[in-house]
């Protein structure tokens, strides 16, 4: 059951309203009287019924009725609008319209081209387009959240859940059981998963990415992958699985697991599509570069463990005595396994690899020398040059120069 705090005045909600609503650059309103919210937003914002049926009172009314309480929905419509609704107790909240997507060059001729509108809507279609901001959907969601905190409720406010609009009437349907899909379906969406974790297990990126492509193009109503922040979430869970049935080291998993993870939080339930998949393929490469690598080494057990610390940690300082006692060793044993199996002390090894890595963040990054140096663990950057020059026999910069275009 709901529990409420003390009514707040209507001037306060007024207020966070208005705070919502400039932060957002977008229109934002908390209306009791649902009804005339909705025909005021049509008469507003909707371009014209006939081609934008989706933001037309008639069809937000049926769709607000079946709409679940203490849920973010963003409907999307075909003309790549975008309006966050939102209900609890007798208010109904409305956020938008705004859009996801630039009007790049073209973009305005390819979707009326696609919809079958005359390109004499052309003109105006450019104009109600670029009249509205560019939102994330985070940014809704959390204007949202702060809204259901002003209006007195101590309800926890669900998931951010996006409707596609198609036509005049927006689907999905509610009520319609997940599973709805062909078997077939649904046991090629469980194969590809098989065969996604067992690239990753591999170590082969090639193989897992090309899973995951195939996973995206599966119908949404069987796809997690479609559902922002949820599905990237769910593959993280999996890669680390998988990784940790190729043989990659819990304390090396959970590293790159917990770089994600928060990577993933700033990130948030982004409706932008490619930001999400490039973030996801950065991952799952990750996953499997580390676990090729390790699987590579045919170091012993206990020489792997410790050149995996080293790659993990190599802005730190590295202490030969913290790893003996981490991994429950003698010191001088410690280094005599690991200089025998490797033919380098840990201190030479781990000078190898901060130039290996400066090396790529130089052809791969504008950063400053000195940062790439600091990242890489020397505080002294005309030290951290000397060992560079020694590892590939030139400078820093000469690096760059010679390995960027």
């Amino acid at each position: 059951m709901a529990t409420t705090s003390p009514a707040p005045s209507s001037a306060t909600l007024e207020a966070v309203v208005a705070a919502v609503a400039q932060v957002l650059s977008c229109p934002v309103e908390l209306a009791p009287d649902v009804a005339a919210a909705l025909d005021a937003f049509e008469a507003a914002h909707c371009l014209d019924p006939r081609i934008q049926p989706a933001f037309t009172a008639a069809v937000l009314r049926g769709f607000v009725r079946e709409m679940e309480p203490q849920v973010v929905h963003e409907i999307v419509e075909p003309l790549g609008m975008a309006i966050a609704l939102a209900r609890w107790g007798d208010r109904l909240l409305v956020i938008g319209p705004y859009t996801h997507e630039p009007m790049h060059p073209g973009v305005a001729e390819e979707v009326l081209s696609r919809l079958g509108i005359p390109s004499a809507h052309l003109p105006v279609y450019k104009l109600y387009r670029t009249r509205y901001p560019i939102v994330d959907a985070e940014y809704v969601y959390r204007g949202a959240a702060a809204m259901l905190q002003a209006a007195g409720s101590e309800e926890l406010l669900g998931s951010l859940r996006e409707v596609v609009a198609e036509g005049g009437a927006i689907t999905p349907g509610f009520g319609e059981a997940p599973q709805s899909a062909a078997f077939t379906v649904i046991e090629e969406r469980y194969r590809l998963e098989r065969e996604f974790m067992d690239a990753v297990a591999d170590g082969s990126s090639e193989r897992a990415l090309a899973a995951l492509h195939r996973m995206g193009r599966m119908p949404q109503t069987i796809s997690y992958l479609n559902t922002p922040f949820l599905g990237t979430t769910i593959l993280r869970i999996m890669a680390r699985v998988a990784a940790q049935r190729g043989g990659l080291p819990p304390v090396t998993i959970d590293a790159i697991s917990q770089e994600y993870a928060q990577r993933l939080h700033r990130i948030g339930h982004t409706s932008d599509k490619r930001r999400a998949v490039s973030f996801t393929a950065q991952m799952v490469t990750d996953f499997c570069r580390h676990v090729r690598r390790h699987q590579q080494r045919s170091y012993p057990q206990l020489v792997r463990q410790v050149a995996d610390e080293i790659d993990l940690h190599l802005s730190s300082q590295v202490s030969t005595t913290e790893l003996a006692e981490r991994l429950g060793v003698s010191a001088s044993t410690l280094a005599r396994r690991f200089k025998a199996a490797t033919g380098l002390t840990i201190a030479a090894y781990t000078a190898r690899q901060r130039a290996e890595r400066a090396a790529r963040l130089l052809a791969t990054t504008s950063q400053s020398v000195r940062d790439i140096a600091l990242f890489v663990g020397y505080d002294d950057a005309n030290y951290f040059v000397k060992v560079f020059r020694e590892a590939h026999g030139m400078t820093p910069t000469a690096y760059r120069e010679a390995h960027t275009t």
